[in-house]
């Protein structure tokens, strides 16, 4: 044979070993391509090629996982490294301290970001909830339109019962085994793929008391999430609080003659124009300018304000969750006026705050109301009460605001009781701001239609900031004033609502009234407001 054929032999199988690299680089990287994405695509958060190589190899750089170590009972999680361990503390020696015997650990084939031991469900047994990484986004049992799976890591929360049932593998694992000691460890519920990245989580209202455990889970971008336990399974629930106030409900004596000589002595109609969004509200306030009275003879208009029970029973069935009492007229009745206001509001389920009955000896600042695992404290306060006093006899009768020394003179006197210092105040909201996640004060404060806020009420409101108010809703001009937000020095920030002017008034003439409405969302660290707004009434 020639050179020139033997090399023209030698060129095609050169060829061919080039076609059989070539196909069986295709089938790899085809192979591979199956493998990482499962025969799915489309379907990830980030559903990059690159991205999913990396999550192929392991989970995300920006995971932290946690170091910690918690206990319920005699069951003690220790979480350290991608790992978990359960044990139980079987007896404590004087010499060697607490003995523990390992119950439980979790399995090589996932990672665990976090752990919690809990009774998730209230069945008084406890659960341990742990957020793992593991490869493919379900486990032994998916969907039927899912032909297969991916390798790539994804997240998920694990629940697991302690105590009870038998041994268990984890679900989608590859070995299907648990390192498990049969009859104190099963699986409960594990979830697929959760469908966020979650950075951290955190139980909510934790301990036996509360009603239900609410798990909060925050995204890389902030955003927060919660989830309780429902029949079978974690399911999420509203994250959200929407506020509705209103300013000052003046009952006067014209208001008072047309319900009895038109509505049959009902003063539904007050309120009927607003009674969709008061019910659509998760919170509807408003400020109780007139008090109640039990007796047709105390039954009187400005200026000395006593309103009919019907006014009550109006408010209530418009859907009023809170009133708030500080005001310069709580003491128009004296304290009959305040025991009927507190005692009817109370019974018909209103959060009644600023006034304190005459049977209450201790001093009690603030009420909580809880609201899609959201706890709002609730405060009020006034300038003074038309130059009545009664704190002699019932200091805690009506919750006042530190006196305004320009103003210490007279029937509109500002000056408060000495208990009532800018020290009370500060106390008050901090100790409030410590049990709740949010707060919010009522502010009966201000010049009588005057559309500028003074010197005196900024000046109590960054005190107010300062000490840990969320929002300050502010009554007493008659007109709408301003509104501002004031930056905290914690990183947080104040809305101040300085005037929502009138809400019901028999003297309209140069008055002015207007809503708030704002939403309270939960975050990691508490409660912030996501939105808010003021709308004129009229």
């Amino acid at each position: 044979m020639s050179k020139t054929g033997q090399g023209k032999h030698t060129n095609k199988r050169g060829l061919l070993r080039l076609v059989v690299v070539a196909a069986f680089c295709c089938a790899f990287v085809a192979a591979a391509f199956v493998a990482v994405f499962g025969g799915q695509t489309g379907t990830g958060r980030d559903s990059s090629f690159a991205q999913k190589i990396r999550l192929y190899i392991a989970p995300p750089k920006w995971v932290e996982y946690a170091k910690k170590s918690e206990q319920a009972g005699e069951l003690v999680l220790k979480v350290e490294g991608g790992k978990a361990l359960l044990q139980a503390l079987a007896h404590e020696d004087e010499n060697e301290g607490d003995k523990r015997s390992a119950v439980w650990t979790s399995p090589l084939e996932i990672k665990v970001q976090d752990g919690f031991l809990t009774d998730l469900d209230r069945d008084g047994d406890t659960e341990m909830i742990l957020l793992v990484w593991k490869r493919g986004r379900f486990g032994k049992h998916r969907p039927f339109w899912i032909t297969s799976d991916e390798r790539c890591y994804s997240q998920h929360i694990f629940i697991y019962d302690v105590g009870s049932g038998a041994q268990d593998g984890i679900d989608g694992s590859e070995s299907g085994q648990d390192s498990v000691i049969s009859g104190v460890v099963s699986q409960k519920w594990f979830a697929s793929d959760i469908g966020v990245d979650v950075r951290r989580m955190k139980l909510l209202n934790e301990g036996s008391a509360a009603s239900e455990a609410v798990l909060l889970t925050e995204d890389i971008d902030g955003n927060c999430a919660l989830w309780h336990w429902e029949s079978f399974g974690l399911k999420t629930m509203d994250n959200e609080v929407s506020f509705l106030a209103f300013g000052d409900n003046l009952i006067h004596q014209s208001i008072i003659e047309y319900a009895y000589a038109h509505e049959g002595g009902s003063f539904d109609y007050l309120y009927e124009p607003f009674k969709e969004e008061i019910m659509a509200a998760d919170v509807a306030a408003f400020n109780a300018e007139t008090v109640l009275v039990d007796k047709e003879s105390a039954v009187s208009g400005y200026p000395q304000f006593g309103s009919p029970l019907e006014v009550g029973r109006a408010i209530a069935a418009a859907g009023f969750d809170v009133a708030s009492c500080a005001n310069n007229h709580v003491l128009d009745k004296g304290i009959y006026g305040i025991d009927v206001t507190s005692s009817f509001y109370k019974d018909n389920g209103i959060t009644c705050v600023g006034i304190q009955g005459s049977d209450e000896a201790q001093y009690r600042p603030y009420e909580v109301v809880t609201r899609n695992g959201i706890r709002i404290a609730l405060l009020s306060y006034t300038y003074g009460s038309n130059g009545i006093d009664i704190s002699d006899k019932y200091p805690f009768a009506v919750h006042y605001l530190p006196g305004d020394p320009s103003q210490n003179e007279g029937a509109g006197s500002k000056k408060s009781p000495a208990f009532f210092s800018e020290a009370r105040l500060f106390a008050d909201i901090s100790v409030a701001r410590d049990e709740a996640d949010f707060v919010v004060v009522f502010a009966h404060w201000g010049d009588e239609y005057q559309t500028a806020a003074n010197d005196y009420q900024r000046s109590i409101a960054r005190l107010m900031a300062q000490a840990g108010a969320d929002v300050i809703i502010g009554t007493h001009p008659h007109v709408v004033q301003e509104t501002e937000v004031i930056e905290r020095a914690d990183g947080g920030s104040t809305l101040v609502y300085y005037s929502l002017g009138n809400f019901i008034s028999g003297a309209m003439e140069g008055s002015g009234g207007a809503k708030a409405l704002f939403t309270i969302e939960h975050c990691y660290d508490g409660a912030r407001v996501k939105s808010w707004d003021i709308t004129e009434l009229y």
